[in-house]
């Protein structure tokens, strides 16, 4: 028997903490399920979504560390609530930058 690696292929809405708004906003950008959205870690699968909802005209202003706390619960299957607390202060820190730098700012 060869090596079977198993992808786990459940929408992105079937994840703790995301919705079919979410799941909508990360297949815009090309994360089209679990396995892809845990590949890719919080931090990319949040860029990801930012450029996505650009470049479809949509606003990402109102796209915040809540959104961090959420990914990062449905890869780790954790309420987004309960989070470690430097996960938290992280996800802040990095969103405030983003904005600072204009990453989501529509082009």
């Amino acid at each position: 028997m060869g090596n079977h690696i198993k992808t786990d292929d459940r929408r992105i809405s079937e994840m703790r903490n995301l919705g079919p708004a979410c799941e909508k906003d990360f297949n815009e950008a090309g994360i089209m399920n679990a396995h892809d959205l845990i590949a890719l870690g919080p931090e990319e699968n949040f860029r990801q979504m930012l450029l996505g909802r650009m470049r479809s005209g949509r606003n990402a202003m109102c796209c915040n560390a809540a959104y961090f706390y959420a990914i990062y619960g449905a890869i780790h299957d954790v309420d987004w609530r309960s989070i470690p607390e430097q996960k938290k202060i992280d996800f802040k820190k990095l969103t405030a930058s983003m904005r600072k730098y204009r990453e989501f700012e529509q082009k």
